[in-house]
This record gives structure tokens, C-alpha cells and sequence, in this order.
């Protein structure tokens, strides 16, 4: 018990010796300070203490406002960009929930959807299936229809495109080209 308290009683000492010693070198600093400022003038001393004191609001600005402000701005950007990301999350949930609600449609089915949408691009646009993927040859298709073209091969087709090779034609403004689409697997098994 003894031992404890004798512990404690040298750790305070310790932290005692600590701020005496800090004392002993400020002293003798605070004491030249004030003696060199009693021998300036009252201007002088008026304005050495508005140097100081506006030596130091920048000194705390400096150490402690600045980066405070700085930390703050930085976390709403990063709030900011968290709830981006959050809405994007979202997003990606909802068209999972999306695509997991519909049927899996048979390769069979996918062929027919597909051929009903390159007749319905018109007369210049042609399929050609072959095994499990398809291949759709489209010309003169407008931009809207190009921009129409790609939601709707997935909703009735279910087909994953691989591959596009498309270019406008400069003079129609019309759109030219390839797309390589790979067909729903039909022997999928559905959980």
C-alpha cells in the first residue's frame, strides 16, 4: 500500500518538476520581455502589442481554424460523394431485382424475338443465327432507333451483346453496321 502511494507521490513530482522546469525557462524570457518593453515608448509598446496580437490570431488561424475549415469542406465532399455512389448502389439493386423477377426465355423464343426487331429496324437490317450466338446486320437505322435498339434486345431477347462494329454515315445520318449477340442459355437451371 505504501508502494502505491509512494508511486504516485514521484509521479507527481514528476509532472510538478516538469512544469517548474518550463516555468524556469519562461521566467527569465517574461522578464527580459518586460523589461525591454517599459524601456519603449507608450506608441511602441501599443503597437508591439497589436503585432503580437494579430501575430498570434494568425498563429491560431494558422494551426487550428484553417485545417478545421479544410476537414470540414473535405467531408461534405466526401458526403457527397458517398451519397452518389449510395443512389448508384440503388440504382444497380433495383435492375437486379429487375432482371432476377423475369423468366429465363428459351433460345428459341430469343431467335424469334430477335428476328422480330430486325424486321421491325426495317427492309436493310438481317439476322443470321447460328448455334447459340446471333449476328444483327443493321443499316440506315435512325439514332433514335439505335438508342431504342439496345434496352429492347435485352428485354425481349434476353441476349448479352458481344460485340459491335458500328459507324454513321455521314451523308443519310444514318447508322451501319454489326452487333454480336450471345443468345440465352435454354438449359439454365432456375433456383
Amino acid at each position: 500500500m505504501t508502494t502505491t502511494s509512494h508511486r504516485k507521490h514521484e509521479q507527481t513530482q514528476t509532472g510538478g518538476n516538469f512544469f517548474t522546469q518550463v516555468l524556469t525557462v519562461f521566467v527569465p524570457v517574461t522578464s527580459a520581455l518586460n523589461h525591454w518593453m517599459s524601456t519603449r515608448s507608450l506608441r511602441e509598446q501599443v503597437l508591439i502589442k497589436i503585432l503580437g496580437t494579430v501575430l498570434g490570431a494568425y498563429i491560431v488561424c494558422a494551426v487550428a481554424v484553417t485545417p478545421a475549415l479544410n476537414s470540414l469542406a473535405k467531408s461534405d465532399l466526401k458526403a457527397q460523394t458517398l451519397q452518389r455512389e449510395w443512389s448508384q448502389l440503388l440504382t444497380l439493386q433495383s435492375e437486379l431485382k429487375t432482371l432476377k423477377s423475369v423468366a429465363p426465355i428459351s433460345t428459341s423464343d430469343a431467335s424469334t424475338s430477335l428476328q422480330d426487331l430486325a424486321v421491325q429496324l426495317g427492309p436493310q437490317c438481317k439476322i443470321v443465327i447460328q448455334d447459340s450466338t446471333a449476328r444483327l446486320q443493321i443499316k440506315g437505322v435512325s439514332p433514335e432507333g439505335l438508342t431504342q435498339l439496345f434496352p429492347q434486345i435485352r428485354a425481349r431477347s434476353q441476349a448479352q451483346v458481344l460485340e459491335t462494329s458500328l459507324r454513321l454515315d455521314t451523308q443519310t445520318k444514318l447508322w451501319e453496321g454489326s452487333i454480336t449477340l450471345a443468345l440465352p442459355n435454354s438449359n439454365l437451371n432456375t433456383n
